[in-house]
């Protein structure tokens, strides 16, 4: 069956046309499936019940009961398994005021990352739109409104880029869902080619770029999927996107591996790599995945090099990872039941 979250408005309206509805019924339809946590089409009362009917035949919709879930005060873990196969974690995090969801674009991930969990077991298959935004909307369903949406959950969103630009689209539109293009972030490992398109014909939404390290022989080690781009060429993306978004900075990434990435040398060369880069740089101490060697630095380290950091001019700030005490911190998510 059919995801109605996979359906564009134009699609839609498309399909009701083909059943002799008449136009108005798409902005109902699409009202209620993005405006109000319905769990099936009987709950659109204002729509008549052999429309409902033929809809129900044809689309599942609503909120996905998690297989597995939790939750601590600053975090809300999902494990759902996905209409098309497979699982993937999603989050809401609450921030002060407000609730931010980070989303997966993929039932896992092809870049490698050594400090990363989704990463394990590489890449499935790429998700649909409808289901991006369906994890949106199961989250939702349990905690209520969601301002914020960052794509840094399982997968690298520009290996599977049409159909991340196109769940924003729906996230953004106001027959939709609404939300505020300010309050939505892409992250990337650094997919070059990407980046540059994205420049220009993306959504006007933040870039966050996962930076490992400035010295390319450790930024290889630790992330061996985007290896095939040096650094140089990673900046230049990164500086044409800042130039088509009128001087919008790039968001940084570094997480922070104790012994690895964090000595007085490296911000040296950070501050080399950025210095001519519109840039904010988020410091994220480790966040510990089992199996893997790393560790984070400790606090007297930490602050040191953040002070470092701004010393050499560096717009920094240090981002401290929410819902670490349920796995699902940075890097933290996998695509089976981590308890």
């Amino acid at each position: 069956m059919e995801l109605l979250y996979d359906l564009s408005f134009n699609q839609l309206k498309r399909w009701l046309d083909e059943h002799g509805e008449p136009g108005y019924r798409t902005e109902q339809v699409f009202e209620w499936a993005y405006q109000h946590t319905v769990r099936s089409f009987d709950e659109m009362t204002n729509l008549p019940k052999d429309l409902r009917q033929r809809l129900a035949e044809q689309f599942a919709i609503g909120p996905l009961e998690p297989i597995a879930e939790q939750t601590d005060v600053d975090a809300h873990k999902m494990l759902l398994a996905m209409p098309g196969g497979g699982e993937v974690e999603c989050v809401a995090m609450r921030m002060e005021g407000y609730t931010s969801a980070c989303l997966s674009s993929q039932v896992g991930c092809a870049v490698g990352c050594c400090f990363c969990a989704s990463t394990v077991g590489g890449c499935d298959r790429n998700l649909t739109a409808g289901e991006i935004l369906l994890q949106l909307i199961s989250l939702r369903a349990a905690e209520g409104r969601i301002r914020n949406v960052v794509f840094m959950g399982m997968g690298e969103a520009f290996h599977n880029y049409e159909a991340v630009c196109e769940s924003i689209q729906r996230m953004t539109d106001n027959r939709a869902m609404g939300l505020s293009p300010r309050h939505i972030a892409v992250s990337t490992a650094g997919v070059v080619p990407m980046i540059h398109r994205f420049a220009t014909d993306g959504p006007p939404v933040a870039l966050a770029v996962s930076l490992g390290s400035a010295n390319q022989e450790t930024r290889d080690m630790l992330m061996p999927g985007v290896a095939r781009w040096d650094l140089g060429d990673l900046m230049a993306a990164c500086y044409a996107f800042s130039e088509a978004r009128g001087g919008e900075p790039v968001t940084f990434a570094y997480v922070m591996l104790a012994g690895i990435n964090d000595q007085y040398h490296d911000v040296d060369r950070l501050a080399r790599l950025l210095a001519a880069q519109p840039h904010h740089l988020n410091l994220i101490p480790y966040n510990e995945v089992p199996g893997c060697p790393y560790e984070a630095p400790d606090e007297q380290t930490i602050a040191r090099f953040y002070d470092r950091c701004r010393e050499a001019g560096l717009n920094v700030s240090v981002r401290r990872s929410r819902g670490q005490s349920i796995e699902a911190a940075c890097g933290q998510l996998r695509r089976s039941r981590s308890t």
